[in-house]
């Protein structure tokens, strides 16, 4: 072989060789970009969904809040959250939307986006149908020496001074008799008990604001739009969470009560007498609304009971009463001894809280009800 041949093989081999290691380092690069790529794809992922639980944390914190996060810088990305109130499946909700880009900037720069819908309702709220310490949408009548006190007080029944409501509220008329008592808190002032009927302590002849009274429990607590679609209350008494008991026999329930307490009468049936104690929301309802709650002894509920007929209070009520039928029993008599009802929303707000999700500190996803990646 000539020296110019071999010169040419030597020079073609380098050639070859040199070609060979850009396509590795290529390869190489084109490998590192991936892999970085890959990580800033999961990084950003990892924030948006950071970004989704820190707007539930604050909206546990205080479920009016929409301010959101703008371009914060967190985890080597940054993250933008914004909250908008809208609907799903007819629920109100708040929909947070939670975007991270890490990267930004560069030709490897990634971004993920995550979605969450909130129910806030459930966090224990005041129900738009709690209109006094008692409201009802028939006639009805105090004697005895029963007090119905609209004044806010804790749970513990202590008096809050300056808030609170009227003491009954009706969409027919109130009639006080005996030794029986209304107080009242009406535009920051304070109506202690007293033998009087007047506007500053009820309100009777009454149109329940935005159309019909309420037909049944879930009604009572706002319905689907409140996350209490029609069944919702008997569900959770049924499925025994947080002590929530489901009966058709009065007699089988066990003291005290908790969560969601469901009694479901038969067509004019009565619970008779009906020794409660404890707290939560306790419901006697049936579907043809004339369960009756016959004098409610023995000792102190916390919360809310929500009654087809309520008759003859004679236990301690921290929280409120509503009464469902339009035509109650036993002359209207929804007190004739010495029953005390005070007003708290404390107590109702605390009842509330067993309901379907719901914010709860502590627990930031327990109200999500839909969630997209």
């Amino acid at each position: 072989m000539s020296g110019k041949a071999v010169l040419i093989l030597v020079l073609g081999a380098a050639m070859a060789i040199s070609l060979a290691f850009i396509n590795i380092s290529e390869n190489s690069v084109q490998a590192t970009d991936n892999m970085v790529r890959y990580y800033n794809q999961q990084n950003a992922f990892n924030i948006a969904q950071t970004g989704i639980h820190m707007s539930l944390r604050q909206l546990a914190d205080s479920s009016s809040w929409r301010t959101g996060f703008s371009n914060i810088n967190i985890f080597n990305g940054n993250l933008t959250t914004t909250l908008a109130d809208t609907t799903l499946d007819s629920i109100n909700v708040v929909m947070i939307t939670s975007t991270a880009t890490v990267g930004a900037g560069t030709n490897l720069a990634a971004s993920q986006t995550s979605r969450a819908y909130a129910q806030i309702g459930g966090s224990g709220y005041m129900p738009a149908a709690v209109l006094a310490a008692i409201t009802t949408n028939n006639q009805v009548e105090t004697s005895g020496t029963l007090i119905v006190d609209g004044r806010d007080h804790d749970i513990n029944g202590n008096l809050i001074g300056g808030t609170g409501t009227h003491a009954i509220w009706t969409t027919n008329s109130y009639n006080r008799k005996g030794n029986s008592k209304l107080g009242s808190s009406v535009s920051g002032t304070d109506y202690a008990p007293a033998k009087s009927e007047d506007d500053n302590y009820r309100l009777e002849g009454q149109t329940y604001p935005g159309g019909s009274y309420p037909d049944n429990p879930d009604e009572v607590l706002g319905g689907a739009a409140m996350g209490y679609p029609a069944g919702t209350l008997k569900s959770i008494a049924m499925s025994g969470k947080g002590g929530s008991q489901y009966v058709t026999n009065p007699a089988l329930l066990s003291n005290p009560l908790k969560g969601v307490t469901y009694v479901e009468l038969a067509s004019g049936g009565t619970w008779n007498p009906a020794n409660i104690q404890g707290e939560g929301i306790l419901i006697v309802h049936n579907s043809t609304k004339d369960a009756v709650i016959k004098n409610i002894n023995w000792s102190t509920f916390k919360g809310l009971i929500i009654a087809d007929d309520i008759v003859h209070v004679h236990a301690d009520i921290i929280g409120a009463l509503i009464g469902l039928s339009p035509s109650p029993s036993s002359g209207n008599q929804i007190g004739n001894g010495t029953g005390h009802v005070k007003y708290s929303t404390e107590a109702i707000k605390k009842a509330t809280t067993i309901g379907s999700g719901g914010l709860t500190s502590g627990n930031s996803s327990s109200n999500v009800v839909a969630w997209w990646d």
